[in-house]
């Protein structure tokens, strides 16, 4: 498929090892990269994390604090963290609702276990 609208794409609400409580994740799969719409609540703290995909995360409504490598800063929209492979990271969505384009390169395999296990059969 090369069209997409994130309206018909399924949206993942229940928490699991790459999905906290608080936030919900809509994924559009290619060879190569997978984009991530992630939304949160309000107050959500993902503890530090790390994965091999260099990722890129855009902020598109609300305003996040994201740690990565130790250095914090808040982001809002039309901003964005880069997030090199491996690096420790983490995210607080602080006092309000937050949507997050995020960019993953190559493709996160826990996200496409996730997203297997949704699959209709």
């Amino acid at each position: 498929m090369a069209f997409y609208a994130w309206r018909d794409v399924l949206r993942d609400l229940a928490p699991n090892p790459s999905l906290p409580a608080g936030m919900s994740r809509r994924s559009i799969v290619g060879d190569g990269a997978m984009l991530c719409m992630h939304e949160a609540f309000p107050e959500l703290a993902c503890k530090p994390h790390q994965h091999d995909a260099e990722q890129f995360s855009i902020v598109l409504e609300g305003r996040m604090r994201f740690v990565v490598g130790g250095e914090a800063r808040v982001l809002g929209p039309g901003e964005v963290a880069h997030i090199p492979g491996g690096v420790p990271h983490s995210i607080e969505s602080l006092d309000e609702y937050v949507k997050v384009l995020d960019v993953f390169a190559p493709c996160r395999p826990d996200i496409l276990a996730r997203l297997a296990e949704l699959a209709p059969a």
